[in-house]
């Protein structure tokens, strides 16, 4: 690390900034890292499949004033910049409904929320996934799901997944017959809960935040930092030079990162690893 470089941080929130996803809790050792790395001048920035709703509390609780990535790049803006324009990338409505009447699909969805800027139609009553993407706090809730009747602009569609599905095969499934209509991405709620499936339009990616971000921010490549613990996070890492996988991510995610962090996201691990990188002890 060279002291005088400003890095850009770049960190998922689920299973990685988050100690649980549920209680939405951060914890204080990742607290104290991130807050050290804004003192010290570089950019910390949330890249996350949720909604903004959804991320808004971390967002404010750690004081940040960059942009923010949400839905996996479908929604890229800076809340506290009036100038900055919101890019805002919607799926069709009719190749979504057509992917979701696939017979495949519909018999491995436990439940479905269809999403839009300040909108959601959740399928039924979910407490897991009302506390997660913070749904109650949506201007415009709806209970209970219309195909015949959404808006016509959806941002992404979120699809809580059974807990006996193989969501890797899935995943692949999915890309092998619908990547010309959607992206397809999928991350854990938590530990023993099962898998969260993002819809969103083709060419949606994290990997492609970090492109926009280090223009943006006028960073180099050698100075980009990301965290991830799960298949959603795996482009955003390919597409960094400090590539740090979560102690807790996924088998796949820790052989693909160049880093692991030394404890997981209940312990702190994204703190702990932005401390010891910023006193020089990771090269």
């Amino acid at each position: 690390m060279n002291k005088n470089k400003k890095y850009l941080f770049a960190i998922d929130l689920d299973g990685t900034l988050l100690s649980s996803s549920v209680d939405n809790t951060i914890h204080p050792l990742t607290i104290k890292g991130i807050k050290r790395a804004i003192k010290e001048g570089h950019i910390v920035c949330l890249v996350t499949g949720r909604p903004w709703i959804a991320s808004k509390f971390v967002y404010e609780k750690l004081k940040l004033n960059t942009i923010i990535a949400n839905l996996n790049g479908a929604h890229i803006h800076n809340p506290t910049d009036e100038f900055f324009i919101d890019y805002i990338k919607y799926i069709n409505l009719n190749e979504m409904l057509y992917i979701l009447g696939d017979e495949n699909l519909k018999d491995k969805i436990n439940n479905l929320a269809i999403e839009g800027p300040g909108w959601v139609h959740l399928q039924h009553r979910d407490d897991d996934m009302e506390k997660i993407f913070n749904f109650h706090k949506f201007p415009k809730l709806k209970i209970g799901i219309n195909l015949d009747k959404i808006p016509l602009k959806p941002t992404g569609i979120v699809m809580d997944i059974k807990k006996d599905v193989d969501a890797k095969k899935l995943k692949k499934y999915l890309n092998q017959k619908y990547s010309d209509l959607a992206s397809f991405s999928y991350w854990s709620k938590g530990e023993g809960k099962s898998y969260i499936f993002d819809m969103a339009a083709v060419g949606v990616d994290k990997g492609k935040v970090i492109s926009l971000l280090m223009r943006y921010y006028g960073i180099d490549i050698e100075s980009t930092v990301a965290f991830g613990d799960s298949f959603n996070d795996e482009e955003m890492l390919e597409n960094v030079n400090y590539s740090v996988a979560m102690k807790n991510a996924d088998h796949h995610i820790i052989k693909k990162a160049k880093y692991v962090t030394s404890l997981t996201n209940k312990e702190g691990g994204v703190g702990q690893f932005i401390i010891d990188f910023l006193n020089k002890k990771i090269h």
